[in-house]
């Protein structure tokens, strides 16, 4: 290429350049205009925020690798909000995650866009009406392209990114790009919590989310319970040889046979212990439950009135190993010694069962929600706790 119309005058023209570059071997010249260039570099190099979160991520991480290899659309994933511009939500997002996404996404530069993969991401899906999981993303931030799916395959999320490719050209086109409605599905996945792109989403609603996620670390801290922390020494040596002989030792005889003992909560971290004592050394887990009135696996009498049931199990490490399991029964109002200066691993364990269930451990050195926010109403796996509970502004 050696010359070039000239627009005002109807001739042509010849520059020095472009002579130059004719001259070199295997050199083409291509013109276009600097938008075009701009709009080209932008889709040709998305760069990934991961927001993964459950089983989506999987795949998310398999598009990256070898096989679909997104890296050869310039397509590569950041470990930081701030070099990023496709946020890529790949799992379920729930109540306490929510103000953390919004936040990520704030920090964020323009122009962005986001990926809602897979089924929970866009509607929650087999969670939907769960008390902590928010119905979609699209609930919190804006949505560019769905791509569906349980979990969608790497393909589907190379497509998706494909379709996002177009949306973003035909944006720096200056065109419209509106998503097709659909009424019937629209209807059937209705979140509690109007999207963001919906008319009818209240302007209230999006400013008490961005509140929230400004303010996520300061509201949910809180300080542990003040309670008394006390380790028991060791007060006098173990005779039993085994669980059954201790039991019987410290006068505990109700072991019914369809299920562990039921030890009195007095003594309880005297049980525990001598049976650390006894070599048993390894905590494998504490799980409690709530018993509402007239409900019980004790028997008619005991089970009148609302309780928990702790239950613990201890094992022995190396060969020849044994088990010992026991059940502590207390009231609602009541508290029970923790075993944390005995067993360290008790401290987490305690503290989900605290989150989850109610039960107060007396003792324990930072008795704090664990798996919900700290601003949380109540304790979700109890027996008289709605499933479906609304969490304002997430769902």
């Amino acid at each position: 290429m050696s010359s070039k119309p000239n627009l005002d005058t109807g001739g042509s023209f010849t520059h020095p350049l472009y002579q130059t570059l004719e001259k070199l071997p295997g050199v083409s010249i291509g013109l276009a205009s600097l938008d075009d260039l701009l709009a080209w570099g932008l889709t040709n190099s998305l760069w990934v925020f991961p927001m993964a979160t459950s089983c989506c991520g999987i795949e998310l991480m398999a598009a990256a690798a070898s096989r679909i290899d997104l890296d050869r659309m310039g397509t590569i994933v950041r470990a930081t909000p701030r070099q990023a511009d496709v946020m890529v939500v790949a799992g379920t997002i729930t109540v306490k995650m929510a103000p953390r996404v919004l936040k990520l996404w704030e920090q964020m530069p323009e122009p962005k866009w986001c990926i809602a993969m897979g089924s929970c991401a866009i509607s929650g899906d087999f969670y939907r009406n769960l008390y902590s999981v928010i119905p979609g993303i699209d609930t919190v931030i804006p949505v560019d392209v769905y791509v569906p799916g349980c979990p969608p395959n790497p393909e589907a999320l190379m497509h998706g990114l494909l379709r996002l490719q177009e949306k973003v050209q035909a944006i720096r086109r200056g065109e419209k790009v509106v998503r097709d409605p659909n009424p019937e599905l629209i209807a059937i996945t209705k979140p509690s919590v109007p999207r963001v792109c919906e008319r009818d989403r209240d302007g209230d609603l999006s400013r008490d989310q961005a509140d929230q996620a400004l303010r996520v670390t300061a509201d949910q801290m809180c300080s542990p319970i003040d309670v008394p922390y006390a380790p028991t020494a060791l007060q006098k040596p173990v005779f039993a040889p085994d669980f059954a002989g201790l039991l019987a030792e410290l006068g505990i005889s109700d072991a019914p046979a369809e299920g562990p003992p039921c030890v009195p909560v007095a003594r309880h971290y005297e049980l525990t212990r001598r049976l650390k004592d006894l070599g048993y050394r390894q905590l494998v887990s504490i799980v409690a439950s709530h018993w509402p009135a007239g409900l019980g696996r004790k028997g008619k009498d005991e089970a009148e009135r609302e309780h928990f049931e702790v239950t613990y199990l201890l094992r022995t490490v190396g060969k020849g190993t044994r088990v010992a399991t026991w059940t502590v029964r207390l009231g609602v109002d009541e508290t029970i010694p923790t075993i944390v200066p005995l067993f360290a691993g008790a401290d987490w364990q305690e503290r989900e069962q605290y989150d989850l269930v109610g039960v107060r451990f007396e003792g324990h050195p930072d008795l704090r929600r664990l798996m919900m926010a700290e601003n949380w109403v109540g304790h979700p796996l109890r027996r008289d706790y709605p499933i479906d509970t609304p969490c304002a502004p997430w769902r």
